[in-house]
């Protein structure tokens, strides 16, 4: 996109550590300039945590440009980490843009906006309802993609709780079995651009993914293939409660955070809340014996894993990474 309007198109891009964002100036021709960090009116980097006194504060950052308030200019949107998204408005012009110094945090109602996903939230603006309002449309960590009708006015946006455009993956994500004659499905990490890819006059969505995979073997017995279907079974059990854990966890964090402020969260105080939390949750018998049984079927399930697959990793890690491009095509 063309960052400072003198015709060139420009890439801008997030970051995970620290976080910041990063503007790649064009020369045309598909020419770049090495990267510079985009800044605040006061020469502050853009950040999740503007004062953060530990450079994790503000991990993971991704960015759109968007006319929020219709007044010529383009303003930041920076998803976070933690599933939030931030904006920061230009208060200078469209070609010498001045940002703000402090996070306006988007909401759905009056309360945050938080992707169902719970984190990697990845925004794009675009009218996906053609009602001639943009709205928002974000990828997450669950791999599902989510639209956020805007309801407002010009200059006051105002966002409808998310609709589902794709689903999100069922899976951890991380060396999930792919057995001979399954086709891979879209992974984790939910990276997305969205474009009329056909030109049919509707929007389409492309998702990159992550995820890695242990391809099962071809040739195994009836008998293996009945040990290996018990093992999946009790590693999808495990998985369920680990996961359920998890998201449990994290309510109840919220809940407990209640009246704080996002941007208040990663505090040192606040995380050694967070963690004493996380260090209880992982101490208790249960998560340990459902750990445990996570590990060990996995550890068994390696004996009816391919380890000739073209690309594997080397070492003892049999897992293939993959991160494909999908199209979803609207209906």
């Amino acid at each position: 996109m063309d960052f400072d309007a003198d015709g060139t198109l420009d890439l801008i891009s997030g970051s995970y550590d620290p976080g910041e964002l990063y503007l790649f100036r064009g020369r045309g021709e598909g020419d770049f300039d090495p990267p510079e960090v985009i800044k605040d009116r006061d020469g502050r980097p853009i950040l999740k945590v503007p004062d953060q006194k530990d450079r994790v504060e503000s991990f993971g950052s991704w960015t759109t440009l968007v006319d929020w308030d219709y007044d010529s200019d383009l303003d930041i949107l920076v998803g976070t980490f933690d599933g939030l998204i931030f904006l920061r408005r230009n208060q200078g012009t469209r070609a010498e843009p001045a940002y703000a110094t402090a996070n306006e945090w988007v909401k759905v109602g009056e309360k945050p906006l938080r992707l169902p996903g719970g984190e990697h939230a990845n925004p794009v603006t675009c009218d996906w309802d053609g009602d001639g309002r943009w709205d928002i449309v974000a990828g997450a960590a669950d791999g599902g993609v989510y639209w956020y009708r805007n309801a407002g006015r010009p200059g006051h946006p105002e966002f409808e709780a998310p609709v589902t455009l794709v689903a999100k993956h069922e899976g951890m994500g991380y060396s999930e079995l792919l057995v001979p004659g399954r086709d891979p499905v879209p992974g984790i990490r939910a990276q997305i651009a969205v474009t009329d890819y056909d030109g049919d006059g509707e929007l389409d969505v492309l998702l990159g993914d992550f995820g890695t995979y242990l391809h099962v073997r071809a040739d195994l017995t009836p008998e293996e293939a009945r040990a290996f279907e018990e093992l999946r079974e009790k590693e999808a059990e495990a998985t369920k409660f680990l996961r359920d854990s998890m998201e449990s966890l994290r309510a109840k964090y919220a809940e407990d955070m209640k009246g704080i402020p996002q941007s208040e969260w990663n505090t040192p105080e606040n995380s050694a809340k967070w963690q004493e939390a996380y260090t209880a949750m992982r101490e208790s018998p249960d998560y340990k014996r459902y750990t445990e049984e996570y590990e060990r079927v996995q550890k068994e399930g390696l004996a009816y894993v391919d380890r000739t697959v073209a690309g594997m990793r080397l070492g003892d890690d049999p897992a293939v990474a993959h991160g494909y491009v999908w199209l979803f095509r609207r209906k």
